[in-house]
């Protein structure tokens, strides 16, 4: 059997949500994202998807279209896929930076060596760590009231713990409300997590804001500083004493070893879009875990695709605990099924080979802005 890659047609895409998804620093009115098809000699498919964020991932739309087409496309044709940390170093080796290009790349790699060994990716990575995985239903940033009865329709469907996207750093005291609002709605028993998405910006601000808003009881706080600074981070946990999840600090190795070395975070949030892949992701978790820093898989409102992907990495790690792959819950016309394995809070994988989903190709291809088709190095 042939293993060297031959193709990859890259398919640029808007998808439809439900609501605007509004968080500290934008607010989505849909989903733009990128889905990648790899093919090897013998005709293997496989498919990834990189959806990327200026604020997170430093990547545009537009400069992940032509960072896949110009430069990491050409910089696999011809290698051996089965080789999938040899892909990550000709990536590396062809440009710094732009994980969420990268990770569709990688993804789709996991997904054709999987499907071809006739293996549900999860058992590619590893084995089945935990039977099902469960879910928060996340709450936009609104004004309390709204976000308060969003809480309560989510519970009604079924949800346990939810999420609150907050981080107004002009007005801190605002954030409080909105959690304390939804914590009189929902009472004392579910969880809430609160995500600030660094909108706090500083130390000075999250410090007062954590402290007052202690008395809603968060599970924990999430990325309340700039991403760029990891010792606010140690600070705001030194100086609160709450629950601390890293997220948009750490993109890799290097970033989650400074979390440890400092003592930032008791959680990670661990994003494929932001390690560049589920290789990274995986070193990434080896860091955390061997520090005592219980993982989430998170996400940056992706397809079904990358969705899965991060759910069978999610599957096949024990110390991923809980997942926030949202977007086939909050996607209106998803390219695939994977909807199809949520159960309210509980999402449960099937046994089908790679990622497991069954695909619209044929909508894929209609809808794509156009066709990139690369074929040679």
């Amino acid at each position: 059997m042939s293993s060297q890659i031959r193709q990859i047609d890259i398919f640029p895409i808007r998808l439809s949500l439900h609501e605007p998804f509004v968080i500290s620093y934008s607010a989505m009115a849909d989903a733009p994202t990128v889905l990648l098809r790899m093919t090897t000699d013998d005709g293997a498919v496989g498919w990834g998807e990189a959806t990327p964020d200026p604020n997170v991932t430093g990547e545009t739309w537009h400069s992940t279209i032509a960072m896949l087409e110009n430069d990491l496309a050409p910089a696999v044709i011809g290698l051996d896929v089965r080789d999938r940390e040899g892909l990550v170093r000709a990536m590396d080796a062809r440009v710094d930076a732009v994980p969420a290009a990268k990770a569709a790349i990688d993804i789709a790699a996991h997904d054709l060596v999987a499907t071809t060994a006739g293996l549900p990716l999860w058992a590619l990575l590893g084995g089945q760590s935990k039977p099902y995985l469960t879910i928060s239903r996340v709450v936009s940033m609104k004004a309390p009231a709204v976000m308060a009865e969003d809480a309560q329709q989510h519970l009604r469907d079924g949800f346990e713990t939810i999420k609150l996207k907050v981080g107004d750093w002009r007005n801190p005291r605002l954030d409080v409300e909105r959690v304390a609002a939804v914590r009189e709605a929902i009472g004392p028993a579910v969880g809430i997590k609160v995500d600030v998405n660094q909108g706090w910006q500083t130390a000075g601000i999250a410090i007062p804001a954590i402290r007052a808003m202690l008395a809603s009881h968060p599970d924990y706080i999430e990325q309340p500083v700039s991403q760029h600074d990891i010792p606010a981070l140690a600070d705001v946990r030194r100086a609160t004493g709450a629950p601390i999840m890293a997220d948009e600090c750490v993109h890799g190795v290097r970033e989650m070893q400074r979390v440890v070395e400092l003592r930032a975070a008791d959680l990670v949030n661990i994003k494929l879009m932001k390690t560049g892949g589920l290789v990274n992701a995986g070193r990434v978790n080896a860091i955390a875990e061997a520090a005592g820093i219980v993982g989430q898989v998170g996400t940056m409102v992706e397809s079904s695709v990358a969705s899965a992907a991060g759910l069978h990495f999610a599957m096949a790690n024990a110390n991923i605990r809980t997942v926030e792959m949202g977007g086939p819950l909050m996607i209106t016309d998803d390219i695939g099924n994977l909807r199809s394995c949520y159960d309210k809070n509980r999402i449960t994988l099937t046994d089908k080979p790679g990622l497991g989903v069954e695909l619209d190709v044929e909508q894929i291809e209609s809808r794509a802005e156009r066709r990139i088709l690369v074929t040679e190095r």
